[in-house]
This record gives C-alpha cells, sequence and structure tokens, in this order.
C-alpha cells in the first residue's frame, strides 16, 4: 500500500478542503450573472434581489451584495432602500477598521489566502468604490431632504481618501463627485463660504468645467447685493450615470518545472464598451445644454488598482512559488519511494489543483456608473415640461412636468444602461430647505 510522506500531503489536503468553497472556485462576474441581467434589461427590484444573494462563502462578498442592490434600488428611485443597502455596505467596510493585519485581514484569513487564492477573503471594497459609495449615498440623501447625513457622508468620503492616499501613496482623484454633492447641499442650505471652499478646489481639479464655473459664478452672487435676484430663479441640477464598470478580467502566466506546472493570475479591468458621450436636457422646450463628465470613474478605477497592482502581483508570485515548491516536494519524495509513475501522478494532480486554485480576484462592484456627468442651469419658476436624451439614435426620455419653485433646485438622476435611459422619480420640492 503507498504511504505518503504525513507533513506534505497534509498541506495538500488542507489545500484541496480551503480550496472547495463555490466562491473560491468560481469568478464574481459569473456569480453576479442573473443580477446583472435584470439590472441591464431594467428589472431594478428583481436584480436587487438576486445582488442580496451574492454573500458569498463566510460572507466574503457581504460588501459587493449590499452595493449592488443598493444601486439597483437607486436607479428604481428607491431611495429608502437604496439608502439602506449601502450603510449596510459601509458596515461592513467599518467591521475592517480596527484588526491587526494589512487591509484589515485577520491572520488566518491571510493564510488562507496564501495558500488558496485572494477570493477567500471578504472584499471590503476597492478604495474608489467606498469613496464613490459615500458619495452616491450622501446624493440620495440629498435627493430626500436630508441635508445633514448628506453632509455626514461626503466628510467620512474626505477621511477615507485621505486613508487610501496614505496607505497606497495614491495621488488619484476619487471624490469630485463627492465634493460636487457637499458644495450644492452647502448650497442648499445657505452655507456659502463653505460651497465656495469646495468649488475652488474642484476647480483646481478640473478647471473650466462649465458646472464647476457655473457654481462658482451663482455663489459670488449670492454673496452679492445680487442675491435677491439669484434667489428669484429655480434651478435644475441634473446627475448623470453613464453605462456601467467594466467587468475585470484575469492576465495570466504559465509556467512548468520538472515534475509540475502551474500559473500566475492577477486581476485588470477590460475595455470598455459604447457608451453614450453626454445627456441632452430640455426644459419647456429649450435646450439647457448637455451633461459635461466629472468623474471617469472607469479611469479612476484602473489607476487604483494600478496603484496597489505591484503587492498583487507580488503575492500572487509568492503564493504560486509556495504551492510549487509543496507539490514538487511531494512528487519527488513519492518518486523515490514507489517510482516514477506515482510521482508523476502526484504532480499532475498537485498541479491541477494549483492551476485549478490559482484564480485572480475579479470582485468589484459591476453597477457602478462608468462616467458621472452633471448640469446645472437657472429655470424660470413655473411648471415646465423635462425631456432628456442622448442624441445619435437612441429614442428621448420623457421625464413629465416638474415644478419649479424659486430659490429652490430640481434635483434629477438619470443613468444610461445600454441604449435605454432611466430617471428615479421626483424627490418632492418640499422635501428641501
Amino acid at each position: 500500500m503507498m504511504r505518503f510522506p504525513k507533513a506534505p500531503t497534509a498541506a495538500i489536503l488542507l489545500w484541496f478542503c480551503a480550496s472547495c468553497s463555490s466562491s473560491v472556485l468560481t469568478n464574481y462576474p459569473e456569480d453576479a450573472f442573473l443580477g446583472i441581467d435584470a439590472f441591464e434589461h431594467g428589472e431594478f427590484s428583481y436584480a436587487a434581489e438576486e445582488f442580496a444573494l451574492l454573500n458569498g462563502t463566510l460572507g466574503s462578498n457581504e460588501f459587493l451584495a449590499h452595493a449592488e442592490a443598493g444601486m439597483a434600488y437607486h436607479v428604481d428611485g428607491n431611495l429608502e432602500a437604496s439608502t439602506r443597502e449601502w450603510l449596510a455596505a459601509l458596515r461592513v467596510v467599518d467591521g475592517f477598521k480596527d484588526r491587526p493585519t494589512i487591509s484589515g485581514r485577520s491572520l488566518t484569513e491571510g493564510a488562507l489566502s496564501m495558500l488558496v487564492n485572494d477570493k477567500t477573503m471578504p472584499y471590503d471594497g476597492e478604495g474608489f468604490e467606498v469613496v464613490l459609495l459615500h458619495s452616491f449615498l450622501a446624493w440620495d440623501y440629498l435627493r430626500l431632504g436630508n441635508l445633514s447625513d448628506a453632509m455626514v457622508e461626503v466628510k467620512r468620503g474626505y477621511e477615507f481618501e485621505r486613508f487610501e492616499k496614505e496607505r497606497y501613496e495614491n495621488t488619484t482623484g476619487m471624490n469630485r463627485f463627492g465634493r460636487f454633492i457637499a458644495a450644492l447641499a452647502q448650497d442648499i442650505d445657505g452655507q456659502y463660504n463653505d460651497a465656495r471652499i469646495d468649488l475652488d478646489r474642484l476647480a483646481e481639479q478640473i478647471p473650466n468645467h462649465p458646472v464647476v464655473v457655473y457654481s462658482q459664478q451663482r455663489i459670488k452672487r449670492l454673496q452679492s447685493s445680487e442675491r435677491g435676484e439669484e434667489l428669484a430663479f429655480s434651478e435644475i441640477v441634473v446627475v448623470f450615470e453613464n453605462g456601467h464598470m467594466p467587468e475585470k478580467v484575469a492576465e495570466e502566466i504559465s509556467y512548468s518545472t520538472k515534475r509540475s506546472f502551474g500559473r500566475i493570475s492577477v486581476p485588470r479591468f477590460a475595455n470598455l464598451g459604447n457608451r453614450a458621450r453626454a445627456l441632452r436636457v430640455e426644459v419647456a422646450n429649450e435646450n439647457l445644454g448637455s451633461t459635461v463628465s466629472l468623474e471617469h470613474v472607469v479611469q479612476v478605477g484602473r489607476n487604483n488598482l494600478n496603484d496597489r497592482i505591484a503587492w498583487v502581483t507580488t503575492k500572487a508570485l509568492l503564493r504560486s512559488a509556495a504551492k510549487t515548491i509543496i507539490i514538487d516536494t511531494v512528487a519527488e519524495e513519492v518518486e523515490e519511494e514507489h517510482g516514477d509513475w506515482a510521482g508523476i501522478l502526484v504532480g499532475l494532480a498537485g498541479s491541477l489543483i494549483n492551476t485549478y486554485t490559482e484564480s485572480a480576484d475579479l470582485r468589484s462592484w459591476l453597477t457602478l456608473p462608468n462616467d458621472i456627468q452633471v448640469l446645472r442651469a437657472r429655470v424660470e419658476p413655473g411648471e415646465h415640461h423635462i425631456v432628456v436624451s442622448t442624441g445619435s439614435n437612441n429614442p428621448p426620455l420623457d421625464l413629465g412636468i416638474y415644478s419649479f419653485e424659486a430659490g429652490t433646485p430640481v434635483l434629477i438622476s438619470v443613468r444610461a444602461i445600454g441604449n435605454r435611459l432611466y430617471a428615479s422619480p421626483r424627490a418632492s420640492s418640499d422635501s428641501l430647505p
């Protein structure tokens, strides 16, 4: 009867058992397919239900389950449900804060990720995803008329952005959308000096952006003798969420040794598909212009991943080398004791497990828009018909009649998914101060 060396064999058995989780051996885009398919077909409530099932083994995908469900409710206009889900996602992130190892990982999770792959670890969100989560939560709070909670989320987003910069020496701006929401909330609340500070910082990041320039000029008028004239007008503020993020895909390199073979696998974002260029906004049959990009999310995502890809790659190399050493050691000892064929079989079996488990972590927040655009303009008070369109061959979206009141903005959120537009039901202007 064959008798294998105890220590190396135990390592292989532990490795195999740790790999037997479905969420460890499958890729997140595959797991999320039903939710994404429903989302792309405009079935947002069903999509949210499917996303809620994505917790994964030991809650490894809990952040994504809440973040994706929240976005489905957000696009559907169910702001109470979207804020509830997003707060739950942030509680997952907060749960990692005071843990003793890098990225909030426990020693057990770190060891398991070195043994199998990074999908064994709970996903606590890419830095830019957490920052945008705070920003979208602030936007929905603002549309609900909750200015204080909107500002709390903006400030928490600033804090997390600073944390990411310190951790990865990240120089990528990740919070233009949040800063815009902050300035808008402060404008509505009459905190003009604070609004001006945020707008000036935005102007440094994106000089001559038409919405930033308009907003700066508005604040200047509100702090001058023109205040009364400015408040005699209403406003429209449109946030256009364009498309959705591309999936992550694996970049792989295969290798072989005398007794085994394996691969190294690291993530990257796939190429972006076709998307709308801008959203044209008409109020009372007057063209107010088109939205302009404020946050190119997909590029921020790529930069954010690049900031930590060296660590991800180093970890993959170390993990793959460790697996290969175990396989080669066991195969060599079995060969010496039981002959060439026994060693070959052990090497082959170990290599297959190695190749199967060495898989890049492709988890990401897939329902995020790939681009966030904005438009802000003066509107005469009264009831006005609003129509939005992306031009080309896509049909326009008739939003119906909105009531514009002097000194109060109408806040509208529009999403482009494929060749269709979706708008959240209007937020009552009565909910704003």
